[in-house]
């Protein structure tokens, strides 16, 4: 679903290592994300094959179609483009969704995500949707640890559509389906994608080629010439080098009530400080407060830490984590400032500010950035 190039992302901490983006800092999407590139799965498996002339016009898409009712939760709308071969892959209105023109790796991959915009009802609607055939051809199942539970359907047209991260799977393996077909459930499944929003990672390739390379076909245009949808356009913000620096929120009683070491020897999956209040909290909601200048991504409503809001200075290789907000005032791909209100939070609702720091993909104590020039009056915590 989305980082600040193309989408949002959090790597299981201590499972995971996280790869660099042409040379650089992973952008704050990476952080959270881990995306697959299938292996080839041991057994018998077709012999690779050179993929024919693949050639499309642009069309305009039909009116969805919605799948027949008889069984709840297959039923959705799908969309076909004019032939009738082709399907988006998610049965909901494509206009719910977003993606950007390379995924976050510089790869030809695409993340479909729930686009900014939505309220909570429609949000969930979207990341719950029914996943379907894009085509039609035979599915062979393809799941692990990284990319969860998911498919690589061999289309009939000498493709290959790989779908990670789904939370349901409803097709046996080696059936073969055709166009519009309801696959299973949109998801997060996989050890990076559970701390995420629920997307469809979608890689495209010839015949056999995703188990060992890149997708050679870029789905973001995939999908363009299919149904004449275009992509999010964003470029990386040229962000000057800068380093944490203050409290995510302010307030005279707020203090560190789970230090760092502590949450690391209870085996937390993310270890990282809490703030918190050793008392009664405050009646009103705080702001949520950068302490870092960056570029914006944020992981709406998960269901381990609520609403996640990263900040990354890709100069200094370095990103925040702040988990557990209720409302944000920025989004992704937007560059905030050092002190500048980007969302709120409600110690009533959620007692706990998640607080995390990655530098140079490695998870790291936050507590020393919290110093004496920021820190809350009063408080007497990290001394």
């Amino acid at each position: 679903m989305l980082s600040l190039l193309p989408y949002h992302v959090i790597a299981l901490i201590g499972m995971l290592a996280l790869t660099g983006f042409a040379g650089s800092v992973l952008i704050v999407y990476s952080l959270l994300t881990d995306e697959p590139r299938p292996t080839r799965p041991t057994g018998p498996h077709p012999s690779p094959t050179t993929s024919p002339v693949f050639t499309l016009t642009s069309v305009q898409p039909t009116q969805p179609v919605d799948l027949p009712p008889d069984d709840p939760s297959h039923t959705g709308p799908v969309v076909y483009d004019v032939t009738g071969a082709y399907a988006f892959p998610i049965a909901a209105d494509p206009g719910l969704y977003t993606w950007t023109h390379y995924h976050w790796d510089g790869s030809n991959a695409v993340d479909i995500e729930a686009r900014f915009g939505l309220d909570y009802p429609a949000f969930v609607r979207a990341t719950t949707a029914p996943l379907v055939a894009i085509t039609s051809g035979s599915v062979e199942n393809y799941s692990g640890s990284i990319g969860g539970q998911g498919y690589m359907l061999h289309g009939d047209d000498g493709l290959d559509y790989y779908y990670a991260h789904m939370a349901e799977q409803f097709v046996p393996d080696g059936a073969h389906v055709v166009a519009g077909q309801p696959l299973g459930i949109i998801g997060n499944s996989g050890n990076s994608a559970q701390f995420i929003e629920p997307h469809l990672h979608l890689a495209i390739g010839p015949c056999d080629s995703l188990w060992d390379h890149q997708p050679a076909v870029n789905g973001a245009e995939h999908l363009a010439t299919l149904f004449n949808l275009g992509w999010q356009q964003r470029s990386p913000a040229d962000v000057p080098y800068a380093m944490p620096e203050g409290w995510p929120a302010h307030h005279p009683a707020l203090t560190v009530v789970t230090p760092y070491d502590q949450a690391a020897e209870a085996g937390l999956a993310q270890p990282a400080i809490e703030l918190g209040f050793t008392g009664s909290p405050p009646d009103n909601p705080l702001d949520v407060i950068a302490p870092l200048d960056g570029e914006i991504n944020v992981i709406r409503w998960t269901v381990h830490y609520g609403t996640r809001i990263q900040i990354t200075n890709r100069a200094a290789d370095i990103t925040v984590v702040i988990s557990g907000v209720e409302n944000w005032l920025a989004q992704d791909g937007d560059v905030v400032h050092r002190g500048q209100a980007i969302g709120r939070w409600n110690p009533a609702n959620r007692p706990h500010l998640h607080y995390m720091i990655f530098q140079n993909g490695v998870i790291i104590d936050p507590t020393p950035s919290l110093d004496q020039r920021t820190r809350p009056a009063g408080d007497v915590s990290g001394q």
